[in-house]
């Protein structure tokens, strides 16, 4: 089932995490991105388990929320950022693997809800 909408929402979810890891050389943003990575690659696996995938998806909103503080906070408090006339999109990565995560979930409640409604049919 590799075809599903999930898969390529997750899969991009996965790019946004590895976009804001590469680009941040501090090894503990690198981490957390790795791991946000990690989990939304073994998620695609997950397709037999949807309920499995879903539960995986929130933990990696929150991985998301956690790396997009530890991004933000040292830009907030150095001057330097606020002065400086060049833009930056990696601090925004984490937050567009969220809006994916949350598409994925969604797909995965429709097709929940498409499998017990075929259910009650047998």
């Amino acid at each position: 089932m590799w075809q599903r909408i999930q898969t390529l929402y997750m899969a991009l979810g996965a790019l946004s995490f590895f976009s804001t890891g590469i680009y941040h050389p501090d090894n503990k943003q690198a981490l957390i991105a790795g791991l946000g990575v990690a989990l939304l690659l073994a998620n695609i696996t997950y397709f037999k388990y949807r309920k499995r995938q879903f539960v995986v998806n929130r933990i990696a909103i929150i991985v998301a929320f956690v790396l997009e503080a530890i991004v933000i906070y040292p830009l907030l408090t150095s001057s330097e950022y606020l002065s400086s006339s060049h833009i930056n999109y990696s601090p925004v990565a984490p937050l567009v693997s969220v809006v994916f995560c949350s598409l994925a979930n969604r797909a995965i409640q429709r097709d929940e809800k498409k499998v017990n409604s075929s259910e009650r049919f047998r």
